[in-house]
């Protein structure tokens, strides 16, 4: 497996997922991938399969990507390192600037989704959407649900 990646069951490794920013990575029907910071996020159960729940608001490029594009997505946990490309992702719009270029993010084919995991992340996440609705009157988001089809912890970052 790259980079000292192993699979893990997606509850492993909760405390890091829930108290870190993440790159959430979509595309769409031709393949063009964007990546956006991401915060509103959570992890848990629904219809007895793991799921991640993130909320995009619908003026996001990344909404348009998953509502049109690949029903997936996939959530990366960056590593300490490279906490920093949040800010450049969370920065720019995916449909003017190549953020994985500007960042210096490479990525990891996926292994269950079309859709790619980063590099040098302690955690990542395959999901695929099963389940959007609008997160009500607290926000202007929607919510995408994602089936958990695979999760990765990078060992050797985690344990340091």
């Amino acid at each position: 497996m790259e980079e000292n990646r192993k699979e893990i069951n997606p509850y492993d490794y909760m405390e890091y997922f829930m108290s870190q920013a993440a790159h959430v990575v979509s595309m769409d029907n031709n393949g063009k991938l964007n990546v956006m910071a991401l915060l509103w996020k959570t992890i848990g159960e629904l219809w007895m399969i793991p799921i991640i729940t993130i909320a995009v608001s619908p003026a996001r490029y990344t909404f348009e990507l998953l509502t049109e594009g690949v029903p997936e997505f996939t959530i990366n946990i960056p590593a300490e390192e490279n906490v920093d490309t949040i800010d450049i992702t969370g920065s720019y719009s995916g449909k003017n600037v190549d953020k994985f270029k500007k960042a210096g993010l490479e990525i990891i084919e996926g292994k269950r989704t079309k859709v790619p995991t980063i590099k040098d992340s302690i955690l990542s996440y395959e999901c695929k959407i099963v389940h959007t609705c609008k997160s009500g009157r607290m926000a202007s988001h929607s919510l995408f649900f994602g089936q958990i089809l695979t999760a990765y912890a990078s060992i050797k970052k985690i344990n340091a």
